[in-house]
């Protein structure tokens, strides 16, 4: 027989018989029991007690099973429907009458459920799927392939009553902060002091890892969470942490108090961490968004540093300063450097325009000298200024609780040296409040703290009653607020 000679002849295959299952998937049926089969919120505080089991599953039917074969479940319960996170429990059938009933540990379900949710009291929703087994001999064999689950569903649960408490603070503790327990409270975590931290549990803080932390560290800025409960005690057993030492992952869940191993960071650069105290899950964003904007000038020498600062507030930055015809830049760094610079489109006068990154961007001409309320936009995308806007301001005022005020009239402050620092003699009593706003109007307004006043915050509280000079200086730094006693 003739064959070309570019035709390959397979050798014979052995033949192979594949391995039947123990059970066929259709020999075992299963149902819902007890808290799976009804839509009631599970409260797990209903089962607190030594031994008490949840039930959660029904054989039904268990058909040609070979000869000592017993069926048995899993629960996997997860707080997101991918199961990306989940924790596996045991199950353990009845007796009796109850044979075919199979229950949950009830402290193993609740152990899960502080694991997954943490320890707040608040109703969550968890994701659950069972899968089914098949005992033999000693052996464990899952029916019917690891992609199949008897039942699947979600559910609504809370915990056991553990006298859940968040804290009014937490400090972080590291590389990039200190690790002396002592010095913990330099360190502290904001929080809106109007809202419950029942109502809002978020806690933020801003650090900065650099390169030289890195290096002495093995190449990491580790961290570690501590409640003010374990800093007034000096207690290294009641922190939060990261479940694995070296967790370099920028979110994720936190686990403790207790001993608990450290996160990592690898990258330098400034963060912000957020921690959610109900969620216990944490968060770290790299910021590459700058805290103040300069701007470099004709009325300030071209210097970035000597120039008024533009503060971030309300998603943009807004500041006030002088300036004249023959220009200003916007900078995103205190040096020069092409790709933190920004200028307008062209040099012809605008009150607005885009902005343009680097040596292509004139500079911004504000088509008359004077004081101005200066805004940049800003880009979460691009991590770029996008625009500019430009007011004229004709007059400068401080509003208020006290007398000469009410919050209805501004008192007119003035200035000696073409518009860098303002004054104006006020009488406060102890516990008044201010802020500086502009032509008369809220639309342009500074508040918050004296040494770096920012647009649209708080009241400024004076706590010394007594008769002052208000000095607002807009020069060097961000806009700032000093009152000094006749």
């Amino acid at each position: 027989m003739a064959s070309s000679c570019e035709e390959t002849i397979d050798p014979a295959l052995p033949q192979q018989n594949p391995q039947q299952p123990i059970v066929n998937v259709e020999d075992i049926a299963t149902a819902k029991a007890g808290v799976l089969a009804s839509d009631a919120v599970i409260n797990l505080e209903n089962y607190n007690s030594d031994g008490t089991t949840v039930p959660v599953i029904k054989l039904e039917k268990a058909d040609s099973l070979p000869e000592g074969a017993k069926v048995s479940y899993k629960l996997e319960i997860s707080p997101n429907d991918d199961f990306s996170r989940s924790v596996t429990l045991d199950t353990q059938s009845g007796d009796g009458e109850s044979a075919d009933i199979y229950s949950v540990s009830a402290q193993a379900w609740n152990d899960a459920h502080v694991s997954l949710f943490g320890k707040s009291p608040k109703e969550k929703t968890a994701y659950y799927r069972v899968p089914v087994y098949i005992d033999l001999d000693g052996s464990n064999y899952r029916l019917n392939g690891n992609d199949y689950y008897a039942v699947s569903g979600s559910l609504k649960e809370t915990c056991f009553d553990l006298g859940f408490v968040i804290e009014d603070h937490y400090y972080l503790l590291g590389n990039a902060t200190t690790w002396d327990m002592a010095k913990a409270k330099d360190f502290a975590f904001e929080h809106d002091t109007d809202v419950s931290v029942y109502d809002n549990p978020v806690f933020k803080i801003k650090l900065e890892v650099t390169q030289d932390q890195l290096d002495a560290n093995g190449g990491g800025s580790y961290w570690k969470i501590a409640p003010e409960s374990s800093v007034d005690a000096q207690n290294w057993d009641a922190l939060l942490g990261t479940e694995v030492n070296g967790d370099s992952s920028l979110e994720g869940h936190l686990v403790g108090p207790g001993k608990v191993e450290s996160g990592m960071l690898t990258v330098p650069g400034k963060y912000e961490l957020s921690i959610n105290m109900e969620e216990m899950t944490y968060s770290f964003e790299l910021l590459l968004q700058p805290d103040v904007l300069y701007t470099p000038g004709d009325t300030n020498g071209w210097n970035q540093l000597a120039s008024a600062w533009l503060g971030l507030s309300k998603e943009a930055y807004y500041g006030v300063s002088p300036l004249s015809t023959n220009g200003f830049k916007i900078c995103a760094d205190s040096k020069w450097d092409n790709s933190t610079d920004y200028g307008a489109e062209n040099s012809d006068p605008a009150l607005s325009g885009k902005l343009v990154l680097g040596q292509a961007g004139a500079n911004i001409n504000c088509g008359e000298n004077g004081l101005y309320w200066i805004k940049v936009d800003y880009d979460k995308t691009s991590y770029q200024m996008t625009e500019y806007t430009l007011t004229k301001i004709t007059r400068v005022g401080v509003i208020g609780s006290f007398k000469a005020s009410s919050w209805g009239d501004d008192v007119e402050m003035t200035s000696t040296d073409d518009g860098k620092t303002w004054t104006a003699n006020i009488s406060f009593a102890a516990g008044d409040e201010f802020k500086i706003r502009f032509n008369n109007g809220w639309d342009m307004n500074l508040g918050g703290s004296m040494d770096g006043l920012l647009f649209d915050q708080g009241n400024v509280k004076v706590e010394t009653a007594g008769d002052y000079v208000m000095t607002l200086s807009l020069l060097g730094s961000l806009p700032k607020v000093t009152l000094t006693a006749k």
